[in-house]
């Protein structure tokens, strides 16, 4: 991606960013079980995306270590075979 393009995604993001929070400037409670506070809406569904974010990068990162680990053994086999002659 160029330059100018990689800008002009940054920008619209930080404009959609800015005019979501300005637009939904609310506060809101959350309940959860014993817990009660009152909190702005924004920064519930940044903390919300965080934590989204953050398991997703867990979950992948598992499934990157297993796929390392795949390509390693098939590595040491491919190895074996070629120096066996096969």
């Amino acid at each position: 991606m160029s330059k100018l393009a990689y800008a002009l995604v940054i920008t619209i993001a930080v404009f959609v960013g800015l005019s979501f929070t300005y637009m939904n400037n609310q506060s809101v409670q959350i309940n959860y079980l014993t817990f009660s506070r009152e909190v702005n809406l924004t920064v519930l569904l940044l903390v919300t995306l965080l934590i989204g974010v953050l398991l997703g990068l867990l979950a992948s990162i598992s499934s990157s270590l297993k796929a390392r680990r795949n390509v390693s053994r098939l590595k040491k086999q491919l190895k074996s075979q070629e120096s066996a002659g096969i």
